[in-house]
């Protein structure tokens, strides 16, 4: 964490935005780390699936909850970050519609997840959630985002900061899943 705060602090500016980008870091960081722990659950899901390994499931729901967490943790900090750059968080803006709503249905699946038997088709569903978060994020009309902030930035030091939160946090999301996984183990 002080390493994810130095890199935030030492990030550069940008020109339109000013220092409200540190807030972005942030945002786009935790946001892209819950995706790619939803996808790496989808991916667990898709193995549970094809060889019936129900052991898995108890990885899956907690890979599963740390990565809905890390991703929610990304969309309050884009309400800051909205609050900070646009002057009010605007829940109606199509791209924060489209998180919410994968938002609410990653709940829900991982409460699925959580209440059902394990069964070999229950892997399914992480990976079909994951083709909807992506599938959602990308039919989001671009009202107020840009397109690609951080691939058409030509700032190396942005793309670096950009880059250097989201493995931090990409770190923190598998720690914290082997952290959980150790301290509370499976009660027989």
């Amino acid at each position: 964490m002080l390493l994810l705060c130095l890199v935030v602090w030492l990030g550069p500016d940008e020109r339109t935005l000013g220092s409200g980008i540190k807030s972005v870091y942030l945002h786009v960081g935790l946001t892209w780390a819950g995706m790619v722990g939803l996808g790496a659950a989808g991916l667990l899901g898709l193995a549970i699936f094809m060889t019936g390994r129900l052991a898995w499931i108890r990885w899956l729901q907690i890979v599963g909850w740390v990565s809905t967490a890390v991703y929610g943790a990304g969309i309050a900090m884009s309400m800051v970050a909205s609050q900070i750059n646009w002057g009010g968080v605007l829940l109606q803006e199509p791209r924060m519609a489209a998180a919410l709503n994968g938002l609410a249905i990653t709940l829900i699946v991982q409460v699925l997840l959580a209440w059902l038997p394990p069964t070999r088709p229950l892997g399914l569903l992480p990976i079909l959630l994951w083709g909807l978060i992506l599938w959602l994020n990308g039919q989001a009309a671009l009202v107020l985002h840009p397109p690609n902030p951080v691939r058409t930035t030509e700032s190396n030091g942005i793309q670096f900061t950009f880059l250097a939160v989201f493995v931090l946090f990409s770190l923190m999301l598998v720690w914290l899943v082997w952290f959980i996984q150790k301290t509370f183990p499976r009660s027989s």
